[in-house]
Order: C-alpha cells, then sequence, then structure tokens
C-alpha cells in the first residue's frame, strides 16, 4: 500500500504544481491537468480505506460519471465555483497523503 500511495503522491503533487501555474478557466485547468499529470491513471483502491480513499472518490466522482474509465466528461458542464472548488480538493488530498506518508516514514 505504501508504493502506491508514493505513487499517488507523485501524480498528485503534479497535478497540484500545474494546476497552479497553467492560465485558463477552472475547466480548462482540469482538463489539461487530467491529461497532462497522468490523474486518471490513479484508482480509488490506490488509497487506504479511510478519509484519502473517500475523498480521491469525491473528487473523480465530480469530474464525471465514469471515473472506472477515467473519462471526466463532467469538467466541461461544472460551474466556476464548483471546478475551482474542485481544485481545492485536490490541492488538500496532496497535502494529506503527503501528510499520511510522512506519518508512516515516522513511524517505521
Amino acid at each position: 500500500m505504501a508504493d502506491q500511495l508514493k505513487r499517488c503522491s507523485e501524480h498528485l503533487r503534479k497535478a497540484v504544481a500545474y494546476l497552479s501555474v497553467i492560465p485558463g478557466t477552472p475547466q480548462e485547468k482540469l482538463r489539461g491537468m487530467v491529461s497532462k499529470t497522468r490523474f486518471g491513471s490513479m484508482a480509488e483502491d490506490e488509497f487506504p480505506s479511510g478519509p484519502l480513499r473517500f475523498a480521491f472518490h469525491d473528487i473523480a466522482a465530480q469530474m464525471g460519471e465514469h471515473t472506472e474509465t477515467r473519462q471526466f466528461d463532467n469538467i466541461a458542464a461544472m460551474a466556476d465555483e464548483r471546478a475551482q472548488r474542485v481544485i481545492k480538493q485536490i490541492c488538500e488530498l496532496s497535502e494529506a497523503v503527503a501528510y499520511a506518508l510522512d506519518r508512516r516514514s515516522d513511524s517505521a
């Protein structure tokens, strides 16, 4: 599980970096992030059961109805506020995963 979480952490860091530097509407940022950072390659079962998995599920569900096939088809139709909220959730998940990994390394 730790290796999977490290991989997710790497993808989330790339996603946050992309979202913070690329100009455009929130929807354009999310669409670009999905295509450029391999965000869609992550799966729920790569996150440990509990808050991290729930957070990823919530993000993916908001981005598209077909998360299992990584067709994030709801992005274009999102209102700006909702897209901004998803971006914030991605940033928060990235921080939470980094914290969880740090805690695991401290206890090892």
